[in-house]
């Protein structure tokens, strides 16, 4: 019996050892692959011509009807792959929907939404559906609202059966509660924010959210810092800390960085390197 008390002993002492080296090993972030996206992203600001320029395997530019959403989708010639990337926020408009309170339930994914974030992507899904190659991988990639379409977006597809590939997108608000998040926790996501953009906080917390429950991000998360800093949050380490806190972040966060050229700016500062550190270590690395 001695025996066997000492082989669980020596099975938990080596479980928790693993446990341990798996949380303290670094994690490494390709930001030349954040930076493949963040271009894409940047560009779908621009114009029509301008996009096809810049990317000539580019099969469709549109602004859907309806909205003041563009996107355009490419065809990536050495893998069988689909890149969707979605304008962000182009008017006060859009900026005001990025702080609306209301979600709605969404009949097509199940769960309760941001209501204006989610009737823009539906008529986006029905104007970009016929364009997508169901034998490709898709991925989406966008800024402030067409970051959020894009992760609705995701929904959308995984539901009708697409293949989807990492997507990666920056300055997303949240798009629903945790009901909603936990239903699509395993999206290949990774969401890029600056730790002094104002608009991932959005929409703060509230007693509204009594009703239906408080608005959660989906994904992996980066917080980028200044020079080659980073930080790198799944979503069980975002639950515990207060990175989604509007309330307690107001004094700190800027409208000034949330411009996708300040994203760009603080991505290609890590290219020849970067360093990540412990989310409770990060002020002392904001400028």
């Amino acid at each position: 019996m001695k025996y066997l008390y000492m082989i669980i002993f020596l099975f938990i002492l080596c479980f928790s050892g693993c446990q341990i080296q798996k949380k303290v090993e670094p994690n490494k972030v390709d930001f030349s692959q954040v930076q493949w996206y963040a271009k894409r992203a940047s560009v779908a600001y621009a114009t029509p011509e301008i996009i096809k320029k810049t990317f000539p395997n580019v099969t469709r530019v549109a602004t859907v009807a309806g909205t003041q959403v563009q996107y355009f989708v490419e065809n990536i010639t050495d893998k069988p792959v689909q890149v969707v990337s979605i304008r962000g926020t182009a008017n006060i408009k859009n900026a005001i929907e990025d702080a609306e309170y209301i979600q709605s339930t969404n009949n097509n994914l199940g769960i309760f939404v941001h209501k204006g974030f989610a009737q823009d992507t539906y008529l986006v899904y029905q104007d970009l559906l016929p364009y997508l190659d169901k034998s490709k991988e898709i991925v989406l990639t966008g800024h402030s609202l067409g970051a959020a379409i894009s992760t609705l977006l995701m929904m959308y597809l995984q539901e009708d059966g697409f293949k989807l590939g990492l997507s990666i997108n920056f300055g997303q608000p949240k798009v629903t509660n945790k009901v909603g998040a936990l239903k699509y926790a395993k999206l290949s996501l990774l969401r890029v924010i600056d730790e002094n953009d104002v608009v991932p906080l959005l929409p703060p917390t509230s007693v509204v959210d009594s009703v239906h429950g408080i608005y959660q991000h989906i994904g992996e998360e980066i917080i980028l810092l200044e020079g080659i800093y980073y930080v790198l949050q799944d979503q069980h380490m975002q639950r515990h800390t207060s990175s989604n806190s509007f309330w307690k972040n107001l004094l700190d966060v800027s409208i000034d960085a949330h411009f996708i050229k300040n994203y760009i700016r603080n991505i290609d500062s890590k290219l020849s390197g970067s360093k990540q550190i412990p989310f409770s270590q990060r002020e002392a690395y904001i400028n």
